[in-house]
């Protein structure tokens, strides 16, 4: 399925790569997709991705989206802030009740050059611990952001002295 999905995708022939992803299982798909994506590294991939977003809007394909902007894609400027793109579409259309969507922005908060805040990534990990108590990502998010955010606080009483100088 890999080679189809490369020459389908490489040839621009996104309705043969829309046609096979319905026949197939969507996990199967996505795992050979972000393969292919990986062996040729071509924006091709994401156009195509964006066409059949066109067709048919899905949190599974906006999630699709996020994973080739992270990973084969994530090297092309601008990657990672389409990636919150995606990741923010693929939450809203889930209501915000889907841990997996949830954690694609949590993954953007880790990266060197975060893409979202602090305080962004400690309001999704609280909405994802709602969702899933036992969830170590999100409880170790919510623990790092918050001394993050304490560090921060600055003491009236500290600004106050440096105007009176």
């Amino acid at each position: 399925m890999q080679h189809l999905i490369k020459k389908h995708v490489l040839n621009g022939e996104f309705d043969l790569v829309r046609q096979l992803m319905s026949e197939t299982d969507f996990m199967e798909f996505e795992e050979a997709y972000i393969s292919s994506a990986h062996e040729v590294e071509s924006m091709m991939f994401y156009t195509c991705i964006l066409d059949m977003i066109k067709y048919e809007e899905s949190s599974e394909m906006h999630d699709l989206a996020f994973l080739l902007l992270v990973y084969p894609l994530s090297e092309y400027e601008g990657a990672l802030d389409s990636a919150y793109y995606h990741a923010d579409a693929s939450i809203k259309l889930t209501d915000g009740k889907e841990v997996k969507s949830l954690l694609q922005m949590l993954l953007l908060h880790a990266i060197p050059t975060p893409v979202i805040s602090d305080k962004k990534a400690f309001d999704i990990a609280k909405q994802i611990l709602k969702l899933d108590p036992n969830n170590n990502v999100a409880r170790n998010v919510l623990k790092d952001t918050a001394k993050r955010m304490d560090n921060v606080v600055v003491d009236i009483n500290e600004l106050h002295q440096r105007n009176a100088r």
